[in-house]
C-alpha cells in the first residue's frame, strides 16, 4: 500500500492538473446529461434563440430523437438519434452546440452543430479527425482497449476551439498488459486543425 504522503501528492497533482484544465475552458450555463430512455429533456441556448430537445422510447427498446429547433420561427431539424447516453452543452455566445455522444461503454463520440444559418450544419469530420490523431499515437500492433473523452469544452477565449481529454489506453493485440495514454488536444473547429494543448500554448 502507498504510503499516505504519496497518496496526498498523487490527489495534489491531479487537482492542480483539472484546475489547469479548467481555467482555460469557458464554463457553460448549463450541462445537459441524458439517456436515450429519457422521455423529453431539453437545453437553451444562452440568449434562448434555440432549443436542443432528446425524445427518447420510454420502453428503452428504440433511440431516442434528437432535434433543434428555433425559437424565433418554432421551425425545428432532426439532426440523428442517441442509442446510450449523452451530454449536450452550448458554447457561451449560442454559437454551437456541443454533443458527447457515449454510444459505447468503450467509445464515444462528438458532434458539434453551428447554429449560426438558416439552418443548424453539423461539422463533419469532427470526431473522425480526433480518432485520427489519438490511433497515430497507438505503437504498431497495439490496440486501444477504449477511447473516451473525460473532459471536454469550450475555449475561453474563443468558442470556435474546443479542448479534451482523451483517455486511450492500449495493448498488444495479441495479448500482454495495457498501458495508460492520456493526453489533451485542442480542435479548431473552422480547419478540424488538432493539436495537443500544450503545442497551443507555446
Amino acid at each position: 500500500m502507498a504510503p499516505n504522503y504519496v497518496k496526498l501528492a498523487l490527489a495534489l497533482a491531479i487537482s492542480i492538473t483539472q484546475n489547469a484544465f479548467a481555467s482555460i475552458c469557458a464554463a457553460p450555463a448549463k450541462t445537459l446529461d441524458f439517456t436515450h430512455g429519457d422521455a423529453r429533456v431539453s437545453l437553451s441556448s444562452p440568449d434562448r434563440s434555440w432549443e436542443f430537445v432528446s425524445v427518447g422510447s420510454p420502453t428503452w427498446q428504440y433511440n431516442a430523437v434528437l432535434q433543434l429547433i428555433d425559437r424565433r420561427t418554432k421551425r425545428g431539424w432532426n439532426i440523428g438519434s442517441l442509442g446510450r447516453d449523452a451530454r449536450a452543452f452550448w458554447s457561451p455566445d449560442s454559437k454551437e452546440i456541443l454533443l458527447r455522444d457515449e454510444y459505447a461503454a468503450d467509445d464515444m463520440k462528438l458532434r458539434v452543430f453551428n447554429v449560426m444559418g438558416p439552418w443548424p450544419q453539423e461539422i463533419h469530420g469532427l470526431d473522425r479527425a480526433i480518432k485520427r490523431t489519438v490511433l497515430s499515437r497507438i505503437p504498431n500492433h497495439d490496440s486501444t482497449l477504449w477511447i473516451t473523452y473525460p473532459e471536454v469544452c469550450f475555449s475561453a477565449d474563443k468558442s470556435s476551439t474546443i479542448l479534451l481529454t482523451v483517455d486511450a489506453p492500449y495493448a498488444p493485440s495479441l495479448g500482454g498488459s495495457g498501458t495508460d495514454l492520456r493526453f489533451r488536444l485542442t480542435i479548431d473547429l473552422t480547419t478540424l486543425r488538432v493539436s495537443d494543448v500544450s503545442d497551443s500554448e507555446k
